[in-house]
């Protein structure tokens, strides 16, 4: 970008040390920290979702209204060297076997999904890495979704600002992976007051955040933008109200570093 005039891209990198922090974060947002938390499947939802980031698996047929992330992540684990479960070692990833939660939670205990929590459970941090290298591949996908150069230029000047304010990169990486990149159009809903679709994920919260300080002002700004572009949703869609008092509680993670 810089060749064009525009900012440059910072670049994300933590250590391993912040990595485990940053892992164990999201997994504490996500169930709690527990193991058996990373097979779960959520009231009202027609998927479960998985491993320490809670990665949605669909069933054949697919979901018209989100991204799916497990298979990625199977990807992503097998080309490190990761031995995968014969029944999921498929290309492509099959879909999800389970019809629904009530017969997820009857097969709880099985074989298969005991070999498949075992695997969760392994690759701990290589799933951290996943999150990581996920943000930072968001980054030119975001800014190819501004077709306004002030937009991209707005956008990488907040994106420093956290980066230059987080040791450990851990609102950016949390954030793109409980809400996405912000990129679908799948993930908008009508916004009758702008007269126009809105979204959440973090292209749309890079844009909200104002300001210039960094250190912990540009995290309280973070904080804030987040919870901002999550309450419009719930005003665009209200069902997602009953969410609320939670994302704000994540959110509010957002505001300080993990050490």
């Amino acid at each position: 970008m810089a060749s064009t005039g525009e900012p440059p891209i910072p670049r994300l990198r933590i250590t391993p040390a912040a990595a485990a922090q940053v892992g164990r974060q999201v997994w504490l947002n996500e169930s709690g920290g527990r193991p058996e938390g990373v097979t779960a499947w959520n009231d009202a939802e027609d998927f479960p979702s998985l491993g320490i980031g809670h990665f949605i698996w669909f069933k054949a047929g697919g979901n018209p209204q989100f991204e799916e992330s497990f298979p990625k992540v199977v990807e992503y684990l097998r080309a490190k060297g990761t031995k995968v479960p014969a029944w999921l070692d498929k290309r492509p990833v099959p879909p999800c076997p389970w019809r629904d939660k009530a017969e997820f939670y009857r097969e709880f205990n099985s074989p298969r999904m005991v070999e498949l929590r075992r695997f969760l459970l392994d690759t701990v941090p290589l799933q951290t890495q996943y999150l990581l290298e996920r943000t930072e591949a968001a980054i030119p996908k975001m800014l190819a979704a501004l077709p306004q150069r002030a937009d991209r230029v707005h956008l990488v000047t907040q994106l420093d600002r956290v980066v230059r304010s987080s040791p450990d990169l851990y609102p950016l990486i949390d954030y793109v992976n409980f809400k996405g990149e912000g990129i679908s159009a799948k993930e908008t809903a009508w916004d009758a007051e702008r007269k126009r679709h809105e979204g959440w994920g973090m292209r749309w919260l890079l844009i909200e955040m104002r300001g210039t300080d960094t250190g912990p002002a540009a995290l309280a700004e973070f904080s804030r933008a987040a919870k901002a572009v999550l309450d419009r949703r719930i005003k665009n869609h209200p069902t997602s109200a009953r969410w609320r008092l939670g994302w704000h509680k994540r959110c509010d993670t957002y505001r300080r570093p993990l050490a």
